[in-house]
């Protein structure tokens, strides 16, 4: 299965798995992803504002299409079969061919094991769509939650150090990691 634009375009292909669906982000999702990116979550997210508007998230969900339309980005919405409800996001990409993965999940879905479910068939995804060699992710040294996703998607930590955190304009701690192409 494929998400299509407006066109009938293909942006990305329909990820399942047992209790998720990794699709591509869609305009109308713009309320969604603005109600799930609240203070606690977006501590961690060193690119998104706070506080994050449906208008803020209608532009990122559209430079994200675009992403997927030039072939230099993986943005998947994440919906919880049992309900339909987006509950967080996964991608990556950028247009110098750079992939750092960054994803989020709403406060009421954490602690379910969904962003590692979701993780592991967008990661899986994204080595099909990006030609890269190496996929890296950033996560504060606080962020016990995101650390171990990280490790458990076989990512290996490469070094502490400065994160810019452009959302904030300012450096934060961080914990750099990295896996190469299978």
């Amino acid at each position: 299965m494929t998400a299509e634009d407006e066109d009938g375009a293909e942006l990305l292909p329909v990820l399942v798995t047992p209790r998720l669906r990794l699709r591509c982000f869609r305009p109308e999702d713009a309320p969604a992803l603005s109600a799930n990116l609240t203070p606690p979550v977006i501590r961690w997210l060193t690119s998104w504002p706070d506080p994050v508007t449906v208008e803020v998230a209608a532009r990122r969900i559209a430079e994200a299409r675009e992403g997927a339309r030039q072939g230099w980005h993986v943005g998947y919405a994440i919906e919880r079969l049992s309900d339909g409800r987006l509950i967080g996001g996964f991608g990556g990409g950028a247009p110098d061919g750079g992939v750092e993965i960054g994803y989020h999940l709403a406060e009421h879905a954490q602690g379910q094991g969904y962003m590692l479910e979701a993780a592991r068939a967008g990661l899986a995804a994204m080595w099909d769509l990006l030609p890269t060699p190496t996929i890296v992710a950033q996560a504060h040294p606080d962020n016990a939650g995101s650390r171990a996703i990280l490790t458990r998607l076989g990512m290996r930590m490469t070094g502490e150090g400065p994160a810019y955190a452009p959302a904030r304009g300012i450096w934060e701690p961080g914990c750099f990691y990295e896996i190469a192409r299978p």
